[in-house]
């Protein structure tokens, strides 16, 4: 029988996927310009942010100090105020007078520090209690009239930076909202009130101070007036009609209120004419604070069917984590506390999924969305103990101190790095699976050879290629090849080409490194075998 002829070869690349991880289709139906597996990658590199590919930026510490010895960091909040010295120890230049704290809370203490110091300082504790706020569990803070106000579920604290002390929070009128032994766990601050909610025994509550008093809780004043204080059960707008799980100042008009399966919204204040609309009735969000807000005001939230999804006033959620809502599926909104952070810098953001008892044994599965691209794009850490229960947006006045901050298990807050190469010094894995490389017909093909180039500096990547009768077996296989690509300043990150000549539907490569690395091209030569699969009707 006649050998069949092979028919011409041709070049193509493998284009790193600029749209990031989709688990969602068939393997036959990988959407074009997404992967089918990745781990600590990003399109843009931190560095320079070229669209070209490569591993993730690394976490670095913001300070070389634990807060509180190794207990772990429950609360992180940024402070700016002006009018006093800076309370961290550190060294600000500014012509506004601007000081930016940042202000931590571990083991129920509270600490700060500033931009240019080296240590933590413990904020005098004049609560007469052993410590001003729970031990243990997450805490939460909202700024108000150049004051730090606290939400642990038991206990009513304030930090003032100008004194640099954490006193008790009394009402100088009416009383502060409690229910038995339980104090409200959520806390904001919309239209200069402070807002309450999530008292345990009194979930469908919410609670607001008088405008502009965060001490000021009387609800039937002689003269009433439209700033005085108001709560659910002494308005006529009455409960949530859910149980209240997030609380989110959209706008000055728009306060945001998450219940466990329905979406409310106040429009207005409450006093002034003010309306609470339903927003959803299916879609809820997770307990605690799962949002961030992007420039353009849109709000993200993680829901509690665990997708991610994005809301303006006046519209529905819309879900945008589809690639990977199976991935989502598997998180435990119950076990876990989930925080979003918005990266101006990477124009994206962070989903940070963290056991709430304590560190696991495994570190665990992050997310970071790039605005751009619509990429999902799945992180671990370098270590369990890095995993965050709060972090922040820092704001400081030089560029490394513009960061998105985390608060670790151990005790150390760690920034997200464009210039680290590790977290914290310890290697993480990253990689990625491109492709299939798939004929338009698909027919078979005969992969003859593969090249990789790798951008400047780059460290080495290991990589696989895998072939199969079908893309579904080809991942599953064995690889046929694997080697390892570098760049020197003698090949300038092309590297020499490897030899392959194996047959089958799909190909894959797959790259993987603990290196930084960033991709310029795979470059591939395929040619087809012709329609030996395909069959007529």
């Amino acid at each position: 029988m006649p050998r069949r002829k092979t028919l011409d070869e041709q070049h193509a690349d493998l284009a790193f996927p600029a749209h990031g991880l989709d688990v969602s289709t068939g393997f036959w139906r990988q959407p074009r310009g997404t992967c089918a597996d990745a781990l600590n990658v990003r399109l843009f590199e931190p560095g320079t942010d070229r669209g070209r590919g490569g591993s993730r930026p690394g976490l670095s510490r913001y300070l070389d100090a634990r807060v509180n010895g190794a207990n772990p960091v429950q609360e992180l909040s940024a402070f700016v105020g002006v009018g006093y010295s800076d309370p961290g120890a550190g060294v600000q230049t500014n012509s506004s007078g601007r000081v930016v704290n940042l202000v931590a809370v571990s083991a129920g203490q509270v600490f700060v520090t500033s931009p240019g110091a080296t240590s933590w300082t413990a904020a005098v504790n004049g609560t007469g209690a052993a410590t001003p706020l729970a031990a243990t569990g997450v805490v939460r803070s909202a700024a108000n009239g150049g004051k730090l106000y606290f939400a642990d579920g038991t206990n009513y604290r304030y930090y003032d930076p100008a004194t640099n002390r954490v006193e008790n929070w009394t009402a100088s009128q009416g009383s502060l909202p409690i229910h038995g032994a339980n104090t409200p766990r959520l806390v904001c601050t919309w239209r200069g009130r402070t807002v309450l909610s999530g008292i345990t025994t009194d979930p469908h509550n919410w609670f607001m101070s008088k405008v502009s008093d965060p001490r000021d809780w009387l609800y039937f004043p002689t003269d009433p007036s439209p700033a005085q204080a108001v709560s659910g059960n002494n308005s006529p707008l009455g409960l949530i009609g859910d149980v209240v799980t997030a609380l989110i100042p959209y706008s000055d008009d728009v306060l945001v209120v998450g219940g466990d399966h329905t979406v409310y919204q106040f429009s207005g204040d409450p006093m002034a004419g003010g309306q609470i609309s339903l927003v959803s009735d299916i879609t809820g969000m997770a307990w605690g604070s799962p949002w961030c807000k992007g420039p353009d005001g849109t709000l993200y939230f993680f829901s509690n069917r665990t997708g991610v999804y994005r809301i303006r006033p006046g519209q529905l959620p819309e879900r945008i984590s589809q690639p990977v809502d199976n991935l989502l599926a598997e998180v435990d909104t119950g076990l876990n506390t989930i925080r979003m952070f918005w990266s101006e810098r990477y124009q994206g953001m962070h989903v940070f999924v963290t056991a709430t008892a304590g560190a696991a044994d495994e570190p665990a599965r992050h997310f970071f969305w790039e605005e751009r691209t619509g990429a999902w794009w799945p992180d671990r850490l370098g270590h369990a103990d890095f995993d965050p229960l709060c972090g922040c947006v820092f704001d400081g006045n030089e560029a490394s101190d513009r960061v998105t901050l985390i608060g670790s298990w151990d005790g150390y807050v760690r920034a997200v790095d464009p210039d680290a190469a590790t977290d914290d010094g310890r290697k993480f894995t990253s990689s990625v699976t491109i492709g299939p490389l798939l004929t338009a017909n698909l027919d078979d093909l005969l992969l003859k050879h593969v090249q990789g180039v790798l951008g400047a500096d780059s460290g080495a990547v290991d990589y696989e290629v895998y072939v199969g009768a079908t893309p579904e077996q080809a991942l599953a296989s064995e690889p046929v090849i694997s080697g390892t690509w570098s760049y020197t300043a003698a090949n300038g990150g092309r590297n020499l080409t490897s030899r392959v000549r194996r047959s089958g539907h799909a190909v894959y490569v797959k790259l993987t490194s603990t290196n930084r690395w960033t991709l310029e091209a795979i470059r591939v030569a395929v040619a087809g075998k012709g329609s030996v699969r395909r069959r007529g009707w």
